[in-house]
């Protein structure tokens, strides 16, 4: 690193020489001197937000870029802690590819949520050395407070852990502020429990729409609304080869008017298993996808899942999903979710004769949680 870690305006660090307790690659104190750190805030009953950060993907970025490229985002995701915490916040590596950050004095909700919000905006510099200009690098963050809610360090930890997970589920991207009312009952899960949760929600989801009888529309607006609110979605509707249909909109969502998007443009734009996951509009071969890109542009939407409803080889319309002004990582859980809703309501079709065009047309709807869900 060019630049070292100056820490000299921290009671805890001035008489310190931290010069063995930085981590070698990202510049950011190592997780021992961390937790040395928060232990004494702790001992000293010194009130401090815990924030605890995951890069998103960052497997997929090693994957596809190389490991050169993967620790250039480490490095440059740490100074962007330091810069954007200045002397409010003592940075730290977790270990892989999650950080640690805590701010004394900072337990106030607002204030706490300001924080948050700044280090969710964190842009890069130097990526377009490796001829990755536009590349998106995004990160999730787990809060908790000392002592609100918890009165020690293991326990502050599990609670960030816990927000966290709320954050990876959400679709990533975002900051989740520990609420008890809200994330008391947050069970951390492993492999096999995420496996099991997915089958869950499959069943959940396919059983909602077969158990309808004749009744497809309320099966429709069911499922979609414990969509958004489950994974905070903006906006969902069914789009036809005519028009848009179903929409549930998030109250948080900044554009409330939705319109229909050219069946051409969403069949375009799919690959050969009949669904499209966008995470930034702005990555997108605009020569490649000019009506799509247009139109998330008219919505503001930055990103976007798509899928196709089929049965039996026959296309019946697509399943839109919509996010606007902000990226979302989407995850394989939640595609998987509207991939099984799209084969159900092609199903549904199918077997009792029927189209999209056939259905009523629902008024669009306002419906889900509030912020740091």
């Amino acid at each position: 690193m060019d630049e070292k870690y100056d820490l000299s305006y921290n009671e805890f660090f001035k008489d310190k020489d931290i010069s063995t307790s930085i981590d070698p690659l990202t510049g950011v104190l190592d997780r021992r001197a961390f937790f040395e750190y928060v232990d004494w805030l702790v001992s000293q009953k010194r009130q401090f937000s815990f924030f605890l950060i995951d890069v998103d993907n960052f497997k997929n970025i090693n994957d596809t870029y190389g490991h050169i490229v993967g620790d250039l985002v480490l490095t440059q995701t740490a100074q962007a802690f330091i810069s954007v915490s200045g002397q409010e916040g003592v940075v730290g590596r977790f270990g892989g590819d999650e950080f640690v950050i805590a701010f004394e004095n900072v337990t106030e909700y607002q204030d706490v949520w300001l924080r948050g919000n700044k280090l969710a905006k964190i842009q890069l510099d130097g990526l377009d050395d490796y001829g990755l200009p536009n590349l998106t690098i995004t990160v999730t963050t787990g809060i908790s407070r000392f002592p609100l809610n918890a009165d020690n360090v293991g326990d502050i930890l599990n609670i960030a852990d816990k927000a966290l997970y709320r954050g990876k589920n959400k679709g990533r991207n975002c900051f989740i502020i520990y609420l008890p009312e809200k994330h008391a009952n947050i069970s951390l899960q492993g492999d096999r429990d995420k496996r099991l949760k997915l089958m869950q929600l499959s069943y959940s989801v396919f059983n909602n729409l077969t158990a309808c009888g004749e009744d497809i529309s309320t099966a429709i607006a069911t499922v979609f609304k414990s969509f958004v609110s489950y994974y905070m979605y903006d906006h969902i509707c069914i789009e036809t080869h005519k028009k848009l249909n179903y929409s549930v909109i998030s109250p948080l969502s900044p554009n409330k008017k939705f319109s229909h998007i050219p069946y051409e443009a969403l069949e375009n734009i799919v690959n050969t298993t009949g669904y499209s996951n966008i995470n930034n509009v702005e990555e997108l071969n605009e020569s490649a996808f000019p009506e799509i890109v247009g139109e998330c542009k008219k919505h503001g939407v930055m990103s976007a899942l798509y899928c196709k409803i089929t049965a039996y080889g026959k296309d019946y319309g697509f399943i839109r999903v919509d996010m606007t002004n902000t990226v979302r990582i989407w995850q394989n859980e939640e595609m998987s979710m509207v991939i099984v809703a799209a084969r159900a309501i092609g199903l549904l079709l199918h077997y009792q004769g029927k189209t999209l065009e056939d259905l009523p047309v629902v008024a669009p709807v306002e419906v889900g949680g509030g912020n740091n869900a």
